[in-house]
């Protein structure tokens, strides 16, 4: 029977293109990255010259090369692109010298320090109940941190991969839209409704659409992966999450955040899941389920994105929008908590409430009409 099912709504054009078009779209995206830089293999070669921990000496001989010396070395470059950060991150907390050529030998010399006393402070703006649990979590953070070549590049592609999660779950909510509505418009529920296994054959019926957007998001995560793997190295996925959140939470790597959001990503596709399915059988009309879907996907991006939202409570609700998954990565810069919890983790138990609250809804509404 699920078989039958999954047949039935997997083995599609709209499915095969879908998954095509998201390879085609991941793989653009990752040439057209690399291809904006020609020297690539050169700079990875010089990068890795200095890869690995970075200690102050390192930190120390990238600031003196580049500040004083001038030096338009890339190998200098690596190290000194965390002494930058150190100060262009929250510019003007604690640091606030413009130019590289105005910082002081203490920022290199005594980099985790610096760091330490500028994350202090960054603590202390949070609201009082969460500042206890920011820095315990600071003291767990260990020293020095990690960066191999190409971990910039890796951050343009997590960036480009925010952007893929995004569209597979605009393509998540389209195909879910017909879950159920699109039995109910040609007729054939009453029919369905009426055998034996009904009832069971409408609860089975979300389970295409996740497996739907499983693929959709294996096949994004991986062929980034794979792709800028392939010109890097997979050792740069073993760089500090630091390189693009210098102030942060956690021992994260880079591959544990590309994890983080593959994982955040498919909670959000099985809330979604169940949030429009419960939608299209209450409807009962595919194109009112895509535009109500396409609304709350919408309505989201404009709240999050491009709005500062002040109300502390107000971002614990757009953490249960179920596109809030696909921009988890957002959350990690910063000492974020909400309800005591770090706020990526946060958004991903709010997932799991969505799909169990709407699975159970549409569960209740199913046995409600075999009634």
């Amino acid at each position: 029977m699920i078989y039958q099912e999954l047949k039935r709504r997997l083995f599609t054009k709209y499915v095969i293109f879908s998954i095509i078009g998201t390879f085609f779209l991941t793989a653009g995206l990752s040439v057209i990255l690399m291809g904006g830089d020609k020297n690539l293999p050169k700079v990875l070669k010089e990068e890795s010259v200095y890869s690995g921990e970075m200690t102050e000496d390192k930190l120390w001989l990238g600031l003196n090369k580049v500040r004083d010396e001038k030096s338009k070395e890339i190998k200098y470059e690596l190290p000194t692109s965390f002494v930058r950060g150190l100060v262009q991150e929250y510019p003007g907390v604690l640091y606030s010298e413009n130019k590289i050529q105005d910082f002081p030998d203490e920022y290199a010399k005594n980099f985790y320090d610096c760091w330490r006393k500028k994350s202090i402070v960054l603590i202390e703006k949070i609201p009082k109940n969460d500042q206890a649990k920011a820095l315990k979590e600071l003291n767990k953070v260990k020293i020095p941190f990690v960066k191999y070549q190409g971990s910039d590049l890796w951050n343009f592609a997590i960036d480009d991969l925010k952007f893929i999660y995004l569209i597979i779950l605009f393509l998540v909510t389209f195909f879910a839209a017909a879950t159920y509505s699109d039995s109910m418009e040609d007729g054939s529920m009453e029919i369905i409704c009426a055998t034996k296994l009904g009832s069971k054959m409408m609860k089975i019926r979300i389970f295409p659409v996740m497996i739907y957007g499983l693929l959709l998001n294996l096949v994004a995560t991986l062929g980034t992966i794979l792709i800028i793997g392939s010109f890097t190295g997979l050792q740069t996925l073993k760089s500090s999450l630091k390189v693009m959140a210098l102030f942060s939470i956690g021992n994260f790597t880079l591959g544990h955040g590309i994890a983080l959001m593959f994982v955040s990503e498919f909670l959000g596709i099985l809330a979604l899941s169940a949030l429009i399915g419960w939608i299209s059988y209450k409807t009962a009309n595919t194109n009112l389920t895509i535009s109500i879907g396409t609304a709350i996907n919408i309505f989201y991006i404009i709240m999050a994105l491009f709005i500062d939202v002040p109300w502390r409570f107000s971002q614990i609700l757009l953490n249960a929008f179920p596109m809030a998954s696909s921009q988890v990565i957002r959350e990690v810069p910063g000492f974020h908590f909400d309800m005591l919890i770090w706020r990526p983790y946060a958004v991903m138990i709010n997932m799991i409430v969505m799909f169990v609250v709407f699975c159970m809804l549409l569960n209740y509404t199913i046995c409600k009409e075999k009634i």
